[in-house]
């Protein structure tokens, strides 16, 4: 009896030693940017290059076997040194934001402060440079056709060629209609890259509302423009840039006020420009088809209206196996959900539906006619991965750990990098075979408040 007493006795002071060792985090270990920040572990940069998951750090760049987990390196930021060495263009501080945007061939993009550099590995040289000026902003490289655009100021340029000259007020080749509707970018490339979309925002008639710059020594006023409630709003038109010609041709769209377009997107054989029109109630939107290179509308493919709102959020996506299908997204029935069409506008079936949301098109498996998607049908609190049959709507789950999840899919459809995160789980990166649904691990990161108090909702 003394034994198990003496026994509990000790039980209790250990756990309560225990408890009482628990630290309390600091705001230096919480927040980002702090001296003693506890970050959690992870893979940066990952990316796919013919079935094989590319994993970059500052001094290597490898190349992982998606059944196997076996590591190779591909080069070494010794091996790239010396090749912008010998075109003198400068050096590079880490492999990091190495690009395999060529699946094909044994060529990777190299971003550097003035300039891309395009370098085949293989071979060990640089093949391509293309200029970039220091105050470029909005870059939105073509790997198709090599071009690059992007923005300085309040205007577009391609390849060093300045594609606008307008005054201030007026913006091309940037995010319009405040950023709403899905819209993060104002360039778009065709397919090929022979032609570039972007957005053309008036906003002369736009009130300005002065902002402090307390980043300045003594503070400075930066005045933007934004339309207060009831006031009238910027005015967009949508042009489309030849940079082989070096012209350019306008959607003619009509009066452009108070209308938002919005989720562009091109047709397969570049001909066509689909967009998606919000009225200013934001109650009505309609499915838009205008010639490429007229830029005349040639047809309203589908339209939506509801006494509350409308919000669409993504453009159209065409069936990598049929061009003449694609793939629309509405929360018409109250959760977004994926419904196929034909060019023509006519629907051919809704492919997911539920009381949950279709939160991301991940990729198609061209093969067996699949698309994987993120979403919340195992609960509204998580986003898992799936793939969705085209044919059958048949659904099935990769993996089967809770929390959020995001996927990167491989070239053939084959692969997935998984990440994911939850309450109990800082950080998870696994590649699921998608022949079998079996997967491997790459990285389980550990928490970096093991030592530390928890505190609960």
């Amino acid at each position: 009896m003394r034994k198990l007493i003496s026994i509990l006795l000790l039980s209790f002071f250990t756990v309560n030693a225990m408890a009482q060792e628990l630290k309390t985090p600091t705001l230096d270990e919480l927040i980002s940017g702090g001296a003693n920040y506890r970050y959690v572990e992870n893979l940066y940069s990952l990316q796919w290059w013919k079935d094989k998951c590319i994993k970059a750090d500052i001094d290597n760049v490898y190349a992982i076997d998606p059944l196997s987990g076996n590591e190779e390196v591909l080069f070494t930021r010794e091996q790239l040194r010396k090749a912008l060495e010998t075109e003198q263009l400068g050096r590079l501080s880490n492999l990091r934001t190495t690009a395999f945007h060529w699946q094909d061939k044994w060529e990777v993009l190299i971003p550097l402060p003035d300039k891309y550099v395009i370098y085949d590995f293989k071979a060990n040289r640089v093949i391509k440079t293309l200029p970039l000026t220091r105050e470029a902003e909005s870059i939105d490289f073509c790997p198709e056709s090599y071009h690059i655009a992007y923005t300085i100021g309040n205007n577009l340029y391609v390849d060093d060629i300045s594609v606008t000259q307008e005054p201030e007020g007026i913006v091309c080749g940037k995010s319009v209609h405040r950023n709403e509707f899905g819209i993060h970018k104002g360039t778009f490339w065709s397919p090929k890259g022979n032609l570039l979309a972007f957005y053309r925002m008036d906003e002369t008639m736009v009130t300005q509302y002065p902002l402090v710059d307390i980043t300045a020594r003594t503070g400075e006023v930066n005045d933007v423009r934004y339309p207060m409630a009831g006031m009238t709003s910027h005015q967009v038109n949508i042009g489309i840039y030849n940079p082989i010609s070096k012209k350019t041709a306008y959607l003619n769209t009509g009066d452009p006020t108070d209308r938002y377009f919005t989720n562009i997107s091109w047709s397969p054989d570049e001909k066509s420009l689909y967009l998606i029109e919000v009225n200013r109630d934001q109650n009505h939107a309609k499915l838009c088809r205008y010639n490429a290179e007229t830029g005349e509308p040639e047809a309203v493919l589908l339209e939506e209206a509801h006494s509350k709102y409308v919000e669409p959020q993504h453009p159209i996506v065409f069936l990598p196996w049929n061009d003449k299908q694609f793939i629309y997204q509405s929360q018409q029935d109250g959760f977004n959900h994926l419904y196929m069409y034909d060019i023509n506008g006519k629907p051919v079936k809704q492919l997911t539906s539920g009381n949950w949301l279709v939160k991301e098109i991940v990729g198609f498996h061209t093969k067996k006619k699949e698309i994987v998607i993120a979403g919340t049908e195992l609960s509204p609190l998580q986003t898992n991965l799936f793939t969705v049959n085209v044919q059958t709507g048949k659904r099935t789950s990769l993996g089967t750990d809770e929390g959020v999840h995001n996927g990167q899919l491989s070239p053939s459809g084959n692969y997935l990098i998984d990440r994911y995160v939850s309450p109990e789980v800082p950080r998870n990166i696994n590649i699921i075979d998608l022949k079998n649904n079996k997967s491997i691990n790459l990285l389980t990161a550990k928490d970096p408040f093991a030592d530390s108090k928890k505190r609960e909702i």
